[in-house]
């Protein structure tokens, strides 16, 4: 027979200490500051952890009653992304508090066993940890230690609750024993609080920040084997951008955290409350797309190069057959010519309908997972946005060699075509094909060298203003039109997946309702409103550039409020307060446009409800008409600020 498991010993002083109150199940975790177990509560019969001090550390003169003090004052805590502390006390020589028991894990273990965070996932924690941190500094309690094995995640919901706290301050006092346990503290705490400072409630934002770097990438900012080692690297060095170890992060939640991570508190937010509402759900979510519209998006044809050159060999030969028509050469037999000109186009369209067929086979997929046409457009549109993100910062037009290199490729590519066409006009004198040879030579290598060297460089041969307006040009084109809306009803029929919601900008979704209602409406309500749904899709229009107008705003005051030191003279923090209510007025213009788009709304659906149909109809189209001349007024007064804004990259 087996023998039996040893029974840990300060387990069951502790059960005989808490008989009768609490009964000890097993143990949870243990730490540097003691042992937690999941215990029933005998009374009232709930799940609770306790968390006991190391016997060794209770025995510290002044550090129990120390220890006591901070416990109790932190279980004045009641937040709802705060575990409450239900008791402290002392029993049988343990020193010990009771907590709310969580069902889940902690987010070191999250992401030690899974790897990273999404970026919609870190948003949402980062925000809930600094509404706890908020509420605590209110009261005059600082954490001291916001990390990772500190913040639990509940199973089922994803809330985050922030432990320990008020308990760190007590670490102060403890001589860390094991170095592991050091790493992993020191790693999270501001540079203030390494140097032994007076810290303050952007400490734990500065923790936060590594918080939300270690959940994207699964790194820490800082890295070194030794303790002492990695104590000088967080006071002499910056901590490195979050984009650099997480790649595609939204720019909204990359700004945030590089800031919660600079180095001087007055740069970091002012306040927790600060941090979340630059997590607005918004701008995190609105780059995070489901996998269906994801895969629609970036699914390629594997056999998309070779369709592209082949369509492109076919389509330049067809334009050379319609050339050599054109200046009759080779015209002694037309019906051949012409043949091979409808044999060259058909050869073109072949490939080119191919790539179209797979497009429109992603499509179907997307729409039989859930989606909708509309869901395509603000897929591509949010695609759109990054793309452009990424487009400004792999830009290298800043500087004159590449530019010179691109000028230097599009003349040499120039100048061979040109060198071709005089040579098929001139197939026929032997003397000018003699003397266009080397020109061909030197052209060829010249064209093909700077290709080359384009590609090597990354360069690329259309200028960024241009990519940027071709980018998705004809899928936004053919699924924004009625032929595309079609094509999509389409495709969706036979649909048996429930329809799946997609986040979407409010104004989206008010104009996608106005839709649905005016469709819904009777034949002769719709003849007299025919002008309203083009009316409302320009005012979605104009308020969609409104929202971008305030994101940028938003972007623009984080970076000059990072950006300007405490140290600057008055000019420059006018400017940043300048900047901040320049957000503020955008902000409240939006809203504006948005309840205008919903008053719309509500009057569609009261005329959905038999209200007189007159008075309904007229004030609808006359609003509708009102609402567009004011958002018009809105989007030219956004032309204040390009003053203040830096200018583009040329």
């Amino acid at each position: 027979m087996d023998n039996p498991q040893p029974v840990d010993a300060e387990f069951l002083a502790l059960q005989h200490a808490l008989a009768g109150e609490y009964s000890l199940e097993r143990e949870l975790g243990r730490g540097g500051m003691g042992v937690v177990y999941l215990a029933r509560e005998v009374q009232l019969e709930r799940l609770v952890a306790i968390k006991t001090l190391p016997v060794a550390l209770a025995e510290r003169p002044g550090f129990r009653e120390r220890f006591l003090r901070e416990a109790r004052t932190a279980a004045q805590l009641s937040h709802p992304n705060i575990v409450p502390i239900h008791r402290v006390g002392e029993a049988g020589g343990f020193v010990f508090f009771v907590m709310a028991y969580v069902e889940g894990e902690t987010l070191g273990n999250r992401i030690r066993t899974r790897g990273p965070l999404g970026a919609a996932a870190v948003a949402r924690l980062l925000r809930e940890v600094a509404w706890a941190l908020t509420y605590a500094h209110g009261r005059g309690i600082i954490h001291r230690d916001v990390k990772p094995d500190n913040i639990l995640i509940e199973q089922g919901t994803g809330r985050a609750l922030v432990t320990d706290f008020g308990i760190a301050q007590v670490r102060q006092l403890e001589v860390e024993s094991s170095p592991v346990e050091a790493m992993g503290t020191i790693a999270f705490a501001s540079p203030e609080q390494i140097a032994g400072r007076n810290v303050d409630g952007r400490s734990d934002l500065y923790a936060l920040g590594v918080v939300g770097f270690y959940a994207l990438s699964a790194r820490l900012p800082f890295d070194a084997s030794a303790v002492p080692a990695l104590i000088a690297t967080q006071l002499g060095e910056a901590a490195p951008p979050v984009e650099r170890v997480a790649p595609g992060v939204p720019p909204t939640l990359a700004r945030a955290i590089d800031r919660c991570l600079h180095r001087e508190p007055a740069a970091r937010f002012a306040g927790g409350e600060a941090l979340a509402e630059a997590l607005e759900p918004a701008s995190i979510e609105r780059s995070e797309l489901p996998t269906p519209l994801r895969a629609w998006l970036t699914t390629q044809n594997p056999a998309r190069a070779v369709l592209v050159i082949w369509a492109g060999v076919a389509g330049i030969t067809a334009i050379g057959e319609v050339y050599a028509i054109a200046h009759g050469i080779g015209f002694r037999n037309a019906t051949a010519v012409w043949r091979r000109v409808f044999l060259s186009l058909g050869l073109t369209v072949v490939p080119l309908m191919t790539l179209a067929v797979f497009h429109l086979r992603q499509a179907w997929r997307a729409l039989h997972a859930g989606y909708s046409v509309a869901d395509l457009r603000t897929a591509l549109a949010r695609w759109r946005e990054i793309r452009r993100e990424e487009l400004a910062f792999e830009s290298t037009e800043s500087a004159a060699g590449p530019r010179l290199l691109r000028w230097f490729t599009w003349a040499a590519c120039g100048a061979l075509a040109g060198l071709v066409l005089i040579a098929i006009r001139a197939r026929h004198d032997l003397a000018t094909q003699h003397a266009l040879e080397p020109l061909f030579t030197m052209g060829a290598w010249s064209a093909g060298g700077s290709l080359l060297l384009s590609n090597a460089f990354g360069v690329r041969l259309l200028p960024r203003r241009w990519r940027t307006a071709m980018l998705g040009a004809g899928r936004t084109t053919f699924w924004n039109s009625r032929f595309g809306a079609w094509i999509g009803a389409l495709l969706a029929r036979g649909r048996t997946a429930p329809p799946q919601l997609l986040n979407r900008p409010t104004e989206v979704a008010l104009g996608l309702a106005a839709d649905e209602l005016f469709a819904a409406l009777p034949t002769a309500y719709r003849r007299d409103l025919r002008d309203l749904p083009d009316l409302v899709r320009r005012l979605e229009a104009r308020a969609v550039r409104i929202r971008e107008h305030v994101d940028d705003l938003t972007r623009l005051t984080a970076e000059a409020e990072r950006d300007v030191a405490p140290s600057e003279g008055a000019r420059a923090r006018d400017a940043v307060a300048q900047l901040g209510e320049q957000r503020d007025r955008a902000r409240r213009d939006l809203a504006q446009a948005i309840a205008a788009l919903e008053a719309i709304r509500l009057d569609l659906l009261r005329l959905h409800g038999g209200v007189d149909r007159a008075d309904t109809v007229t004030s609808l189209l006359e609003q509708a008409r009102r609402v567009e001349r004011d958002l018009n007024v809105l989007i030219d007064a956004q032309r204040e600020v390009h003053g203040i804004a830096p200018a583009p990259a040329s």
